[in-house]
C-alpha cells in the first residue's frame, strides 16, 4: 500500500503537521505575553480539568510544592486564577481559572489554530463533510473527556 492510500500514514502526517503548525503558533502567541511555558501550561490544564489541588498540579506537572506555589502566585497577581477553600474542608484549597484565564487559554488556542484557516479553500463542502465526520468519529473514539467548545467550557 502506497504512502498515499495508508490511512495510519496518513493521520499521522496529519498528526505531525497540526502538532508542529500549532505548536509553533503557541510560542508565537506566548512571546506577546507576560506568561512562561510552564506558567501558560499550568494554566491550560487547570482550564481543562481544574479545579485542582495545589499537590495535583505538582504531581501532574511534575514540580515541587514550592515551584507550583510561585507558579500560582504568579497567576494569581495577574488575575487568572484564585485558590478557593473546599466547603467541606476548608484546610483544602483548590485552584480554579478566573475569566482572564479563560480568556487567555481560548485566545491562545484561536491564536494557534489560525494556520487551519490556509488551508486551501478549494475543498468541496463534500469533502468537508467527510473531513468533519472522520475528525468526529476520531474524537469519540479518543475517550478523552475534554471540553472542545466554549459551551463546554463555561
Amino acid at each position: 500500500m502506497s504512502e498515499q492510500n495508508d490511512p495510519m500514514q496518513t493521520m499521522e502526517n496529519w498528526a505531525k503537521l497540526y502538532f508542529f503548525q500549532s505548536l509553533t503558533e503557541f510560542f508565537n502567541y506566548l512571546k506577546q505575553t507576560d506568561l512562561s511555558l510552564l506558567q501558560a501550561y499550568a494554566l491550560a490544564h487547570l482550564f481543562f480539568k481544574g479545579p485542582l489541588k495545589m499537590s495535583e498540579l505538582c504531581e501532574h506537572m511534575m514540580v515541587s510544592p514550592a515551584a507550583g506555589s510561585q507558579l500560582i502566585d504568579r497567576l494569581e497577581k495577574l488575575g487568572m486564577v484564585e485558590r478557593i477553600s473546599e466547603p467541606g474542608d476548608r484546610r483544602v484549597r483548590k485552584i480554579v481559572v478566573l475569566e482572564k484565564g479563560k480568556d487567555f487559554v481560548q485566545e491562545n488556542f484561536r491564536f494557534s489554530q489560525s494556520w487551519i484557516a490556509k488551508i486551501p479553500a478549494d475543498i468541496t463542502l463534500e469533502q468537508v463533510t467527510k473531513i468533519t465526520e472522520v475528525l468526529a468519529m476520531l474524537l469519540k473514539g479518543s475517550g478523552k473527556n475534554i471540553p472542545f467548545n466554549e459551551e463546554a467550557e463555561s
